[in-house]
């Protein structure tokens, strides 16, 4: 049941991998808030966009005229669109299949070992949110490109699920047949109730799973689309004001 729990997760994650490779990459980190964007690196804001229309390179203010001010506004108007939607993407994924998990050791074991399980599973989403990071109206995404982003998602998030498999829903269900074998005669009607509820709540959790990695497949096209009509904006700002020249958010992968 594990496996196939496990299994299907995996599967989300590996979905947007099937869809042709896409040579696009985030040069920095973007953080998109209501009103404002700010471009990033090694965790310091180096250009900052308020309110699509105003433009600070390095805390200072760049005078812009109206052509300039009009690309300045589609260029974030781009990233308004783009950014938020591949970050919750990725963010509901993964909140999708951890708290399936939390939902899994609810009522079970002691108060001292579900707040171990918690513990490991908070770890392991910190660990996972690194990359994108949405908290009411602001949207996280780290540098990286799309196929980059697919191979963490798949290559490296494997063995964390693996991990997180052996050490907190397998210890759940030991801690669950323990409660049972010592609570209840039958044991073993128990067990299959028990088992089948979950199995339901799995096939359940399936169906959820597939709809996410179709649409992530489906827009791994779009997303670099969209990368690309922004970095065709982003070249023409190049073009007008020298001062972003050292700062190719959107760019064609190294």
């Amino acid at each position: 049941m594990l496996n196939r729990f496990f299994a299907v997760l995996l599967f989300l994650f590996s979905a947007s991998g099937l869809a042709a490779e896409c040579n696009m990459a985030f040069g920095h980190g973007i953080l998109i808030a209501p009103d404002h964007i700010r471009i990033l690196q090694n965790n310091r804001t180096h250009v900052q966009i308020n309110a699509d229309q105003q433009l600070f390179i390095r805390g200072e203010w760049i005078a812009l005229d109206a052509e300039e001010t009009a690309l300045l506004r589609q260029y974030s108007q781009g990233l308004r669109r783009f950014v938020p939607e591949i970050v919750s993407i990725a963010v509901d994924g993964v909140e999708l299949g951890l708290s399936s998990i939390e939902a899994m050791f609810s009522g079970i074991g002691s108060q001292s070992q579900q707040a171990e399980w918690r513990a490991l599973v908070r770890e392991t989403t910190f660990q996972w949110m690194s990359r994108f990071v949405r908290s009411n109206e602001h949207f996280y995404l780290a540098p990286q490109s799309l196929n980059e982003l697919d191979y963490f998602l798949h290559g490296e998030l494997k063995p964390q699920l693996d991990n997180l498999a052996r050490r907190t829903v397998g210890a759940v269900w030991g801690a669950l047949r323990d409660a049972l074998r010592h609570s209840d005669s039958n044991f073993e009607r128990s067990e299959n109730q028990d088992w089948q509820s979950v199995g339901d709540m799995v096939d359940k959790l399936s169906l959820s799973l597939d709809e996410k990695a179709v649409e992530l497949e489906q827009k791994t096209a779009l997303f670099c689309q969209r990368m690309q009509e922004i970095e065709k904006i982003e070249q023409m700002l190049q073009q007008r004001l020298p001062e972003l020249q050292h700062y190719d958010v959107v760019k064609l992968k190294d």
